[in-house]
């Protein structure tokens, strides 16, 4: 077979095979935590957030103060929870929402990115 040919079969294989792995997104949570400093104090909350149930993805943004977190299942943290996981991280959280739009959209938002 030709390199070019063996090498298609083989993207298409992983992708096949791979595309199981990733995790679906449901829905998008957006999250205040004012007193948020540095990206120290984001790595805490994010690795907080990150062992909440159903929590796909996390970003957290020290400037703006805004954590989001994708969902794999429509059994969202509730605000709860998610209060909580700031809460052990070290800081208070308020305002939390349910996202219009996507957890790629709301991180290239904040991190002034262009989608796609």
């Amino acid at each position: 077979m030709k390199p070019t040919l063996l090498l298609a079969l083989a993207a298409f294989a992983s992708a096949l095979f791979l595309a199981p792995l990733q995790a679906e997104e449901k829905a998008a949570y957006q999250v205040k935590v004012p007193a948020m400093k540095c990206t120290g104090c984001a790595w805490s909350v994010t690795q907080e957030l990150k062992k909440l149930d159903h929590v796909s993805d996390v970003y957290v943004d020290a400037k703006t103060k805004i954590a989001i977190l994708a969902t794999d299942s429509e059994e969202a943290p509730g605000e709860e929870a998610v209060a909580a996981a700031v809460k052990t991280a070290g800081y208070e959280a308020s305002d939390y929402t349910k996202l219009k739009g996507t957890f790629a959209e709301a991180k290239a938002k904040l991190t002034g990115e262009k989608k796609g």
